[in-house]
């Protein structure tokens, strides 16, 4: 059985006649009844029987023909988006990254469509949380490219792109709130809303907290930027993340942190031993040679604001 016989039966069947399907098909109507005759010794069936000048489906036809029209249907979707996926002018790059850089992420795109012209290709950007997972799916090829912190992998080609600063988030009417800059050692003690487990930042503020000799009530944990900010506002303690790129959520303020903590360096990202579509490699080098493009993204909406 081959794809070429299949394509035969189906067009038999839906037209009911062999020398119009040899003509649509652009064969000779012998090679069309010796590909069929080869495809039911192989199945040891007959599909199809003389009706007047026509010919019909038996039943072993009508039983085959939704699994071939089917199959052929999937197939030729497949071709339709692989050809689209590797045209470098129209295909897709799929692309994943912080929460925290959704407001980021659009102007890049913008950006890139604006100097570049390829306005046919589809952009598509997941939004993750955790930095595990990002870090999974960069290393398994799930994803072309990744907007992150370090993936310190082998197999991980990179970029830098530039540095986001972490703040310390309070609500509004909190003891801190009429403060520009806080030393984290004031939290000691204080109820906190913190990044769950998954989060390359947790790891990073218990670190701080351990060297600076403080300890602070975990409230509530998550991974979601937006949802820590909306637990802050209602009081449910103060949090550190990164700087909200759209300004201070309505009910925090938004303290820049005294403390000696480590930069967070933020990367473009991508796995050099999978391959890579066109249209995703284009897009890799584009950054690449943009240089810190995150820190250009933040020049132009006049850096950060407390």
């Amino acid at each position: 059985m081959n794809l070429r016989q299949l394509q035969y039966f189906k067009t038999i069947a839906e037209l009911e006649h062999y020398t119009r399907a040899a003509e649509k098909l652009y064969v000779s109507q012998s090679n069309l009844s010796h590909s069929i005759q080869e495809l039911e010794d192989e199945l040891n069936v007959e599909f199809f029987v003389r009706k007047g000048r026509n010919i019909k489906l038996t039943k072993y036809g009508e039983l085959f023909l939704p699994y071939v029209t089917s199959a052929l249907e999937s197939l030729d979707t497949g071709v339709a988006r692989l050809k689209d996926y590797i045209n470098p002018n129209t295909g897709t790059v799929i692309l994943a990254g912080f929460p925290s850089l959704a407001h980021f992420i659009p102007d890049v795109i913008v950006r890139y469509f604006s100097e570049t012209n390829r306005v046919g290709v589809h952009l598509q950007f997941n939004q993750e949380g955790a930095y595990k997972t990002l870090r999974e799916q960069i290393i398994a090829g799930e994803v072309d490219m990744i907007f992150s912190t370090m993936v310190d992998d082998p197999r991980v080609g990179y970029t830098l792109i530039g540095e986001h600063q972490i703040v310390l988030v309070v609500p509004a009417g909190h003891r801190l709130a009429d403060r520009d800059s806080v030393d984290l050692r004031e939290l000691d003690g204080e109820d906190f809303v913190a990044f769950d487990n998954t989060c390359q930042l947790r790891e990073v503020t218990d670190e701080i907290f351990k060297r600076l000799g403080i300890k602070v009530n975990i409230t509530m944990e998550t991974a979601q930027d937006v949802i820590i900010h909306g637990l802050v506002a209602a009081n449910h303690g103060v949090a550190i993340t990164p700087w909200p790129l759209s300004g201070a959520p309505y009910g925090v303020k938004l303290l820049r942190i005294e403390n000696d903590i480590p930069t967070r360096q933020l990367y473009l990202l991508w796995n050099k031993e999978q391959y890579m579509p066109p249209a995703a490699a284009y897009f890799r080098d584009y950054v690449v040679r943009s240089g810190l493009i995150f820190n250009q993204f933040l020049e132009r909406q006049g850096g950060y604001h407390h």
